[in-house]
């Protein structure tokens, strides 16, 4: 698929000050106190992914990637914000407005095993989509599954099977035949290889890769895996806490990455590089947890170049001196940079 200039100027998907808190508890301790507890899994999040795009979401574990994922699909309700699917206002669709156009979006699960019904056929698991959204006949949806299978990379035998007769990797690959089976424009990979063999995680990611091209996809990809972000990206966005902390193309993120927290990702990444080995520096101290931020800047506790005013303001997601967006005190904003 092609698309042309002004056409790739206009976002697929359109997010605008996300949030998505969850209540916590209500035992006695929020009885005494009169407060109930929240946890802000986002806490903010904008950001567009344009027409056959890739956008990497990385960063620890907690910091709200797959929570994002969901809540960009309306499978969580978002506390505030928006979303916005090709102009339209996803957090304002009513329940079948929102059906209809999640046949436009789709989902794959990070655990295969989970997100399927182990007691369907691989064929029904494929058809099922379809089924939901009144394509076809019954008869044309068995033979679409069954292409589906083929584009995928697994012959037809596998038709009659059932989950527990298949690999981790062959049952992955059949949830992402059930995610193309609607024939969407967009969807949102949640760690589709954290949950498979290495062997096997690089025959899934050129899959991807091939069908994206073939297909023409957009893709949100959420991984902590560098090495497959790296691979598969045209931009990354950095999560924290909920909150982006960086976001650029692959090539501005990987070659000078502005925020300390993105910097000590990237340095504690596995490298075959014999010249980088040894020099791994992981993230200073345990990651706060989303109840109990940090005040200011949510990072500063683990940040080499924290100064007083990192815990006292949040700073603003600009455009540096390298091109990307970063939200950090310490790094010069590119006006600041320019000359007078």
């Amino acid at each position: 698929m092609t698309v042309s200039g002004s056409e790739s100027d206009v976002p697929v998907l359109s997010v605008r000050d996300l949030r998505t808190h969850f209540p916590m508890g209500g035992g006695l301790l929020s009885r005494l106190t009169g407060k109930r507890r929240v946890a802000h899994a986002l806490d903010g999040v904008t950001l567009d992914i344009r027409p056959g795009e890739t956008l990497a979401v990385i960063g620890e574990s907690g910091s709200g990637k797959s929570t994002l994922g969901r809540t960009v699909l309306r499978l969580q309700e978002p506390t505030s914000g928006t979303v916005s699917f090709r102009g339209d206002e996803l957090t304002r669709l009513r329940r079948e407005e929102l059906r209809r156009k999640r046949r436009h979006m789709q989902m794959i699960f990070q655990n295969p095993y989970s997100s399927v019904n182990r007691r369907n056929r691989l064929r029904d698991i494929i058809a099922e989509p379809m089924h939901v959204h009144g394509i076809g006949s019954a008869e044309s949806r068995g033979e679409r599954a069954i292409e589906l299978l083929e584009l995928v990379g697994l012959n037809s035998d596998f038709a009659r099977r059932y989950p527990h007769e298949v690999s981790g990797g062959q049952l992955q690959r059949v949830g992402i035949a059930r995610a193309l089976a609607t024939e969407p424009e967009f969807l949102v990979a949640d760690e589709p290889t954290a949950s498979l063999d290495v062997s096997v995680r690089a025959n899934t990611m050129n899959l991807l890769h091939d069908l994206k091209q073939q297909l023409g996809l957009t893709l949100m990809f959420i991984s902590h895996d560098l090495a497959v972000v790296s691979y598969v990206a045209d931009r990354i966005a950095v999560l924290y806490l909920g909150r982006i902390v960086e976001i650029g193309t692959k090539e501005e993120v990987e070659r000078a990455p502005q925020h300390p927290y993105t910097q000590a990702l990237l340095s504690a990444a596995p490298s075959p590089d014999p010249r980088r080995r040894g020099k791994a520096s992981a993230p200073l101290g345990e990651a706060p947890n989303a109840i109990d931020r940090p005040s200011g800047c949510h990072y500063h506790p683990r940040c080499p170049l924290a100064v007083p005013v990192c815990r006292e303001k949040y700073p603003v997601l600009e455009r540096k001196v390298n091109g990307q967006q970063v939200a950090c005190h310490a790094v010069p904003s590119a006006d600041a940079a320019s000359p007078a």
